[in-house]
């Protein structure tokens, strides 16, 4: 939380209650942060993107209900509420270098911490990735809405069209995980789950972040889910329906043609070693859960699946997309050179060596090329656009 003087809060108070008492707003943005995902999900009349977030601790939770951006500051000061000593704008700074106030001394800002980004970490305010609000914050006015909400349960949908229930822990304990309102919300969108299977899952809730509900073994990645059917083998290996890894991945068949499959009731499937191999995404299994995690950031070059990368940094927005991949896939002629490096169409360009492979750095990309980049760093996703 900023803290502030008291005084000029009244004062300010005051002055909108005398000064703006027939207060009208046009079009407004909508910002929905959801405590129990610990997402902001940004709406205006152009697009739409969902953040990852930190929210309130337990003992100091973030406050629900319906406000309006009503400040805005670029490089805010922190007051500690505890020691009263005054911290400039600069990485000591927890506000990080943009604020969004909406309620009293509530507001959404930077961080100087982003690994407490996904958690419960602040004393009631929002935190993102700095490179993430500073996105925001050219994007949000003044009256804009601000919708802090407790939604623990959201139906997903497959690529398929394979349906799960994501339920996300109830961190501020308010009853809403119980087993009847997760059976109803089952029944309701026609996920059938086995008695036993139910039972399984749910000694787990509001331990397992999130909990998917559906029979058998599911794929998931971040908030999405990405294949609801999965066939195990007699020997223990698993099997992805080949439409879902083709529909989430946006991947040609061109690039898993080699992919062997086995065909189960007349469908797909092939093994998600295969296709860690191929795409260089992790596959980690929770049988306690039957839930199989994707994990990987994934690079896309106008709508398709270009590679992944290891190489990121959300805090800042320093994504390193691997140079041999993306300038193949543009048409660029690529080549190497002892004494100067790395040489696309004759001209020598700024790159990185990570594990005997050239990267070049996203901002270095856009700078040179004048292509569109898009972060989403709640999916961990890299689109990269022609203009």
């Amino acid at each position: 939380m900023q803290a502030k003087n008291r005084f000029v809060i009244v004062f300010v108070i005051f002055s909108v209650l005398a000064f703006n008492t027939t207060t009208s707003y046009g079009f407004t943005n909508n910002i929905t942060v959801n405590i129990p995902s610990r997402t902001i999900y940004f709406v205006s009349q152009m697009m739409s993107k969902l953040y990852p977030i930190a929210v309130g601790k337990i003992v100091s939770t973030s406050p629900l209900g319906t406000y309006r951006i009503i400040n805005k500051q670029v490089n805010p000061k922190w007051i500690s509420p505890w020691t009263g000593e005054v911290i400039p704008s600069g990485p000591d700074n927890p506000l990080g270098y943009r604020w969004m106030g909406f309620y009293s001394d509530y507001g959404i800002h930077g961080n100087n911490m982003p690994s407490s980004i996904g958690t419960l970490a602040s004393s009631g305010c929002i935190r993102m990735y700095e490179a993430d609000v500073e996105e925001l914050f050219d994007m949000v006015n003044y009256g804009d809405i601000v919708n802090i909400v407790y939604q623990t349960m959201f139906i997903k949908t497959s690529p398929t069209g394979g349906k799960a229930l994501f339920v996300y822990p109830d961190f501020y304990k308010k009853g809403l995980n119980t087993r009847q309102s997760i059976k109803s919300q089952l029944q309701n969108y026609g996920i059938k789950v086995s008695y036993d299977t139910f039972e399984k899952l749910y000694k787990y809730i509001n331990v397992k972040d999130p909990l998917v509900f559906s029979e058998g073994y599911k794929v998931v990645k971040s908030n999405e889910l990405v294949s609801s059917d999965v066939y195990r083998s007699q020997d223990g290996q698993f099997y992805m329906d080949v439409g879902d890894l083709k529909g989430y991945l946006n991947i040609d068949d061109e690039k898993i043609k080699d992919l062997k499959s086995v065909s189960v009731d007349n469908v797909s499937y092939v093994n998600i070693d295969d296709i860690a191999n191929l795409t260089g995404l992790k596959f980690v299994v929770d049988n306690d859960t039957n839930t199989i995690k994707m994990i990987g950031n994934v690079i896309y070059y106008d709508g398709k699946f270009l590679s992944t990368t290891n190489y990121v940094d959300y805090q800042n927005r320093d994504i390193y997309i691997p140079i041999k991949e993306f300038f193949t896939a543009a048409g660029h002629t690529v080549e190497w050179d002892s004494q100067k490096g790395v040489i696309v169409d004759g001209k020598s360009i700024k790159y990185k060596i990570y594990e005997s492979k050239s990267y070049i750095n996203q901002k270095d990309l856009k700078s040179l090329y004048g292509l569109n980049i898009i972060i989403d760093s709640s999916s961990n996703k890299i689109y990269i656009k022609r203009d």
